[in-house]
């Protein structure tokens, strides 16, 4: 057996530095954070040659004192912990004391820092780990680190390197990250000396997602603002009717740190089901703010993964809350008419100056004469003609079409990092003393419009009167303008119009979604028995899901007798599968809840019955090309119009498309 010996510090350092920087991106992210956690309001980030060759991060934080810059650079040195308790509740972004150490272990750093009111600052190059120079020097309150030649003695690592430009886009997309997670800091990153990225710093979070991602993506967002259970959920999501082929811009952060979390992405998506289609994926920009001792930070190097105490909770807050946003946002498609200019009369090949020349010349021709054959030309009793208009500018009707404002929550009010857990509004009842009829007052009305569709009475039980009210059509939301049916084009599609607006509704889409929440509840009715169990071998990640989650399994039909190991038995599976057409295998699903709640969705109705909703609804849906009355036209349409949760076939296609008056008249020439 080889001889144990101790490792030299020169080695550890870089086995060490091996976990924490990976690349130039790695650098950068360290190093930023620990600006932000410095409390900078103005972070500077500049690259050249992709970060390999030079790296520069300038802030105005809190900087450090003279005498402590050599031991910032000791491995385990940090100011943001000083117990184990510490670590039951961080707050800051970094915390574990490496980022300098290894960042000075695989490149040259130089550190330029001043604390605020110090006469001096502070002169700082360390290479490879070993100290060059410390010596006191003037400069600006603040912190700039400048690293170069990275992994210079490292050339197994620096071999690894990809191009130029595509670690240079790493660093951008992670300065891009840092930016929307802190819209109160004012970033600006230069890339091979141009500026390529600025934000305002001014705290509007809609303003940062608008600074990184640009107009387009923004205007097709959609608020959500969710508090659930201690936990809570700001941010954005993309509109159904703009989706991706992929998840790159699914952004999550936890107390405002950027974070990969399967639980997230999961929860965000089953928010989107039956809403998108299939094989599209939603965007979003999505902070979730929990208590810090509710999940642990504290699980890799790179401090991009976290583990929730509450799983379920972190689920729930992000699937109700997009769903909310879902339903209170505008789902109508707009069409947009795209006008192709034909000319009205052959065009004129003579030059510009020459065609006004001509107009002048007619225009005086036209009105000199009628002066001079009237009797009093030449009196002085009769004013002289006023000069013709002959460059008059044309009036023209104008359009006016009210603005509407994006959307946009306040910093103030929706903070990522510090914690606010505020109680629900109080709803205040007055009753009549002569009919003792409750009345709402101002304050209830404002309460009950602040979260319309998924609030905490939502998971209430409700009396029988207020469900036949519901059947009856009776509800307490704003009446909505009258619907007006027009016909029919293609045997396919409802024409319609409502105000100045020209609809158009999918006749076979909207019965179909009505259908499909009309029976949404109807398949979990009751749980048939089985003749003979059926024997399920389950892997351990499923054995422990399956185990766990016992009551919810028995919630939706699935009874199942956990014996010792891998093994179950299904003793009774959901009537509505258990015969006829439509029978499932009981094992495949059980196979298939288990592979969901180990993956953290908890949401297991939806992936068992999707299918067979969807075949339900969709069998016994009108169909394209059917010939309907008026009347039931009519009844399908006004149905679709009121309940706003029609907006989409579960199938993820639209349902209504409208175009505006403004649109026709625009295309038709009526204005301008």
């Amino acid at each position: 057996m080889a001889k144990i010996n101790l490792l030299e510090k020169s080695v550890f350092e870089l086995i060490a530095a091996g976990e924490v920087i990976e690349r130039p991106a790695s650098v950068i992210k360290e190093l930023v954070e620990n600006s932000i956690d410095a409390g900078a309001k103005h972070i500077t980030v500049e690259i050249k040659n992709g970060g390999s060759s030079f790296m520069r991060i300038t802030d105005d934080g809190c900087g450090m004192a003279f005498d402590e810059i050599p031991t910032a650079f000791l491995r385990h040195a940090t100011s943001k912990v000083k117990s184990a308790d510490d670590l039951d509740r961080i707050f800051t972004l970094g915390f574990r004391g490496e980022a300098l150490a290894s960042v000075a272990a695989v490149s040259r750093v130089e550190v330029l820092t001043k604390e605020a009111g110090a006469e001096m600052g502070g002169s700082f190059r360390i290479s490879g780990g070993e100290i060059e120079e410390h010596e006191q020097t003037g400069c600006p309150d603040g912190t700039t680190i400048i690293i170069r030649d990275l992994f210079y003695n490292v050339p197994a690592r620096q071999k690894f390197l990809k191009k130029d430009v595509t670690e240079g886009n790493q660093i951008q997309s992670l300065v891009d990250k840092l930016a929307l997670a802190h819209p109160e800091i004012a970033f600006r990153f230069i890339r091979d000396n141009k500026p390529v990225r600025s934000t305002s710093g001014e705290g509007d979070y809609y303003s940062a997602i608008y600074s990184v991602f640009g107009k387009q993506f923004a205007m097709s967002l959609i608020p959500v603002d969710f508090s659930l259970n201690g936990v809570s959920v700001t941010g954005y999501v993309s509109s159904p009717l703009f989706t991706r082929g992929n998840r790159s811009l699914q952004y999550f952060y936890v107390n405002g740190r950027c974070v990969k979390s399967v639980i997230c992405m999961t929860a965000l998506e089953e928010g989107f089901r039956n809403s998108i289609m299939v094989g599209k994926f939603p965007a979003c920009v999505l902070n979730i703010t929990m208590p810090p001792e509710l999940c642990d930070v504290n699980v890799s190097p790179s401090k991009t993964e976290v583990r929730f105490a509450f799983e379920k909770s972190v689920f729930d807050v992000i699937n109700f809350g997009v769903r909310s946003a879902i339903m209170n946002a505008d789902s109508r498609r707009d069409v947009k008419l795209e006008k192709k200019e034909i000319p009205s009369a052959p065009a004129d090949m003579r030059s510009q100056d020459k065609i006004l020349l001509d107009k002048a010349v007619r225009a005086v021709e036209d009105a000199v004469p009628l002066y001079s054959k009237s009797e009093h030309a030449l009196t002085d009793d009769v004013p002289p003609p006023e000069p013709p208009k002959v460059f008059a500018v044309e009036q023209k009707p104008v359009y006016t079409q009210a603005e509407t404002a994006p959307f946009r929550i306040k910093h103030e009010e929706t903070p990522f990092v510090q914690q606010q857990f505020t109680e629900p509004p109080k709803v205040t009842i007055e009753y009549d003393e002569e009919d003792n009829e409750p009345e709402a007052t101002a304050e209830s009305i404002a309460s009950e419009n602040t979260f319309r569709y998924i609030s905490t009475n939502s998971f209430t039980g409700r009396d029988k009167a207020e469900n036949a009210a519901e059947a009856a059509g009776i509800t307490a939301s704003p009446v909505k303008p009258r619907l007006r049916v027009v016909g029919e084009v293609f045997e396919t599609y409802i024409v319609c119009t409502c105000g100045d607006e020209l609809i158009m509704i999918d006749k076979h889409a909207a019965h179909e979604r009505i259908n499909f929440e009309k029976r949404r509840t109807e398949l979990i009715t009751s749980s048939q028995l089985l003749a003979e169990s059926v024997r399920v071998t389950l892997s351990p990640e499923q054995y422990a899901a399956v185990y766990e989650h016992t009551d919810l399994l028995a919630d939706i039909g699935i009874d199942v007798v956990l014996s010792d190991g891998s093994e179950c038995e299904i003793t009774a599976a959901p009537s509505a599968f258990t015969g006829g057409a439509g029978a499932h295998d009981p094992a495949d699903m059980l196979l298939r809840a288990a592979d969901c709640l180990a993956a953290g969705d908890v949401n297991i109705t939806a992936e068992i019955y999707g299918d067979f909703q969807h075949t339900r609804a969709c069998k016994s849906a009108i169909k394209a090309h059917d010939n309907n009355t008026r009347e039931e036209l009519e009844a399908l349409a006004n149905e679709v119009w009121v309940d706003d949760r029609i907006r989409f076939c579960p199938h993820g296609r639209p349902i209504m498309l409208k175009l505006t008056e403004y649109e026709l008249e625009k295309y038709f020439s009526r204005i301008q």
